[in-house]
Formats: structure tokens, sequence, C-alpha cells
């Protein structure tokens, strides 16, 4: 199984990074659950793997942390918008 680690950041708000990424990898989207994992997590499963994002508020945006195991293709995808 193939896992990847990845970040990124952002001036968006953490609320404006997990709506982002509830549409990007959702039911609307590439089509996997979504599992509500505490304020500034959202984790999404499906398809044999799962996709976590972490939106970490700093003094000058969003810190962006991004695990994943099947869905890499699609994570570095979704990091390309920031």
């Amino acid at each position: 199984m193939s896992q990847l680690r990845m970040g990124t950041k952002t001036k968006e708000s953490p609320q404006e990074v997990l709506a982002k990424a509830s549409a990007f990898f959702g039911p609307n989207g590439v089509g996997l659950n979504i599992i509500p994992r505490g304020e500034n997590v959202l984790e999404f499963s499906g398809g044999g793997g799962f996709v976590r994002v972490e939106a970490e508020p700093t003094e000058k945006g969003t810190d962006i942390d991004v695990q994943s195991q099947e869905w890499n293709y699609d994570v570095k995808r979704f990091l390309s918008q920031f």
C-alpha cells in the first residue's frame, strides 16, 4: 500500500481549506466518505484507502498537512490548488 504525507501553506483560513477538501475528496468530488475528526481535521475513506487533511491556523494563514493511503495522485492535485 502506497502512503504519502505532504504539506503546504496558504493564506486561506482553516475553514476554507477544509471546505475545499470536502468538495474535492467528498461524495461530490472524488467520492470518498467524510469522517470529521476534530475542529481542524477531516478524514476521508473509501476505495481501500484514506485521506486525512489537517488545517492548522498560523499568524499568516494556515499550514496544511495531508496524509494518504492509495489516494496519492489526488492529494497532489488537491494541494496544487494552494
